[in-house]
């Protein structure tokens, strides 16, 4: 290995030396940066001494395993990328296969359609009230949902699209809050999530979109796909 701090001619003439810093840093040096340190080695050492033989050895073994760990790098590197493109691609060719199918995400947004909508969310434990309230793109309230003994887990409320005024709502999208307490009047964790049949597919900078008419669902934000129920 280079010797970074002992210089390599044995005449006390020009050498090649490092601070203390640098010399922790040998460890690290790339390609150019051990090549570089060589030839002026090579170049300042002295004809009457030169270098011993094993350790010029030594010196060549480093760089040939420097050569080994750059070319494996690059083989990693090539294979990671391949694995990325064939996961991307399996996940865009199933997404297609995904139309007409219901689709939960994680979100506050309602897709009223034909006259009804389909409210989802999770409740974390055991609720003995729950209030939805549905706004729509004002940010006016429209309804109020109430729902009572309700069990920790997945729940599904229906929305007939009828407004306090007592007439239905135009198909739309609308957003909605939720709020729950418990037995003792304590709050409930409630996680918020959006709904609807999935009506087709955008791929947007390599990436499947799942498209629930003007509504976008990112395929990381899926909860759950299921057949929509008749």
């Amino acid at each position: 290995m280079i010797d970074a701090t002992t210089p390599a001619n044995g005449t006390g003439g020009s050498n090649v030396a490092l601070g203390e810093s640098e010399t922790r840093r040998v460890g690290f040096l790339d390609q150019d940066q051990f090549l570089t340190l060589l030839v002026e080695q090579l170049k300042h050492q002295d004809p009457l001494a030169p270098m011993e033989s094993q350790e010029f050895a030594a010196q060549m073994a480093q760089f040939a395993s420097l050569e080994s760990l750059n070319s494996i790098d690059d083989k990693m590197g090539f294979n990671l990328d391949a694995t990325m493109l064939s996961t991307r691609a399996i996940n865009n060719t199933m997404a297609a296969s995904l139309i007409g199918k219901e689709v939960t995400a994680a979100g506050d947004l309602v897709l009223l359609q034909n006259g009804s909508a389909n409210i989802h969310m999770t409740l974390m434990q055991d609720a003995k009230e729950m209030e939805i309230i549905i706004f729509d793109e004002n940010g006016t309230a429209v309804q109020t949902i109430r729902s009572a003994d309700l069990i920790a887990g997945d729940q599904k409320i229906v929305w007939d699209g009828s407004s306090y005024e007592g007439i239905s709502a135009p198909d739309a999208v609308y957003t909605y809050s939720v709020s729950a307490t418990d037995g003792d009047g304590d709050a409930v964790d409630v996680l918020q999530t959006a709904s609807g049949i999935i009506t087709g597919v955008s791929y947007e900078g390599g990436n499947a979109t799942l498209m629930v008419g003007d509504l976008m669902f990112p395929m990381g934000d899926v909860r759950s796909i299921r057949l929509p129920e008749e």
